[in-house]
């Protein structure tokens, strides 16, 4: 789960309200489950270590962290550039450091350099001197640890406060913060692990997308018992992305791809897949698809789910398309790229779909549905696709390197896979047919969505295991579904 910084400090409350456990305990606990971490993942004996606290409970979270590491046997500098602790529970453990250097100013060599300065409460901008030292921080060599978060993170949105200490490792305490998944602050974090400190808190912010449960197949089965997914996708000079989402979807189980393409990539798409039903129709001067052109009947007769978008164009035939699938449907629809394009224009058509719709953009594409600039979209992913999805009775899923779903009810859940590799021509066309596939398979919309992201993500990891994240394309993400 993730919590804004408002939950965790509640959580923290009430479980100190309820005599289970002091804050002077909750301070030990973090300290020694830290070092735990530390003392495992790495060689700490006789190694350099500085550890630079803060005067809040943080710091005294880093004055743990020094003593147990001074007591296994590492050459520990405790730095204090705020001055003494201001919380009486820091100070406690502060008045711990016998024999233990501790200085003022950050200076010197260190194998390790532990961030304990500010925790979730800073909401701020940083002062030059705090903005210096990270800075010296951050060019200083040796491994970097962040306790809890990187000190000049905004724990609930991920901006950067003028400056942030760069960590190769992030121990964070209870669950996991907005701010490892948000705006820059997830370039500063490194590798991410959750320690448990005693407390299970009882509500949450956001969840993270896990692993889905997908439905069992029958060993007594035919194509038809796994759906057919109707497919209106490509374009003259676009039929990679025709063939991308048809690929990934019968990739991804369903029984039977039933395609609408226009005659003019007929030939080059059904040679790459020629497991997919086409049904070819005459293009549009422009090379698209057009409804005047298609039995709609023939195409939807025993379709489970349906995709409109991927490299269709978007002129005027497309939109009158648009509309007729939109107005027509009885089945869920999945709109892509060129159909969330062509539906900024007509925002109105989806209060009049009679049928459930999830729509896939990337920030660029979410501007254009909510009239906003990119920067604004990036700048507050998680309500940007919450009040949409809110307000227009849909799930949203508001595609970037932590893809967020969201749908008509409020709920918000974050995808914590993938990697860069990912961002490349044709990943999107994937994860759409990903994800009409499981809807046609009999997934609500909301878990088709979930689970086609967790998916997607997990077969790109596995795609840049084999490949690396430079030289990774689409299709390889198709392969390792």
């Amino acid at each position: 789960m993730i919590l804004e910084s408002a939950l965790i400090k509640l959580a923290e409350q009430k479980a100190v309200e309820s005599g289970s456990i002091t804050f002077l305990k909750l301070m030990q606990n973090a300290g020694e489950k830290a070092f735990g971490i530390i003392n495992e993942k790495y060689d700490i004996k006789s190694k350099r270590v500085a550890v630079v606290c803060g005067n809040g409970n943080n710091g005294g979270d880093g004055f743990v962290i020094a003593r147990l590491l001074y007591e296994y046997g590492a050459d520990v500098t405790v730095f204090i550039p705020l001055g003494e602790p201001q919380t009486e529970s820091a100070l406690y453990y502060y008045n711990q450091l016998k024999n233990i250097k501790i200085k003022t100013c950050f200076e010197g060599s260190f194998d390790f350099i532990i961030d304990s300065l500010f925790g979730i409460g800073l909401n701020r901008p940083l002062s030059k001197d705090i903005i210096s030292l990270l800075e010296r921080l951050n060019q200083s060599s040796g491994i970097k640890i962040a306790i809890d978060i990187p000190s000049g993170i905004e724990a609930d949105s991920g901006k950067i406060l003028g400056n942030c200490f760069k960590a190769n490792l992030t121990l964070t305490f209870i669950a996991y913060k907005p701010c490892f998944f948000l705006g820059n602050g997830s370039e500063f974090c490194g590798e991410i692990m959750v320690a448990d400190i005693g407390i299970t808190p009882e509500k949450f912010s956001y969840r993270i997308i896990k692993n889905p449960i997908l439905p069992e197949r029958p060993r007594n089965s035919h194509k038809g018992t796994f759906g057919t997914a109707l497919i209106f996708c490509g374009s003259y000079g676009m039929a990679g992305a025709a063939m991308l989402s048809a690929k990934a979807a019968l990739r991804s189980g369903v029984g039977i791809a039933k395609c609408v393409i226009c005659d003019n990539i007929y030939a080059p798409f059904t040679s790459y897949i020629p497991e997919a039903v086409c049904i070819p129709v005459k293009a549009s001067k422009n090379g698209s698809l057009t409804p005047d052109n298609i039995d709609f009947s023939r195409a939807f007769e025993k379709s489970s789910a349906l995709l409109f978008g991927c490299g269709t164009g978007t002129d005027k035939e497309c939109e009158k398309l648009l509309e007729a699938l939109l107005l027509k449907s009885q089945i869920p629809i999945v709109l892509d790229a060129d159909g969330i394009n062509l539906l900024s224009s007509r925002i109105e058509l989806l209060s009049k779909c009679k049928a459930p719709v999830i729509l896939t953009p990337h920030p660029a594409e979410m501007a254009r549905l909510c009239k906003k600039t990119v920067a604004e979209v990036e700048a507050d992913r998680i309500n940007t696709a919450r009040d949409f999805a809110i307000k227009y009775k849909c799930t949203v899923v508001l595609k970037g390197a932590y893809t967020i779903v969201a749908n008509e009810a409020g709920e918000v859940f974050i995808n914590i896979l993938g990697n860069s590799g990912m961002a490349t021509a044709g990943s999107g066309d994937v994860l759409s047919g990903i994800t009409v596939s499981l809807l046609a398979q009999g997934l609500s919309p909301f878990e088709a969505a979930k689970s086609a992201v967790y998916l997607h993500s997990l077969a790109g990891d596995k795609a840049r295991d084999k490949r690396s994240e430079r030289s990774m394309i689409a299709s390889d993400i198709i392969e390792e579904l």
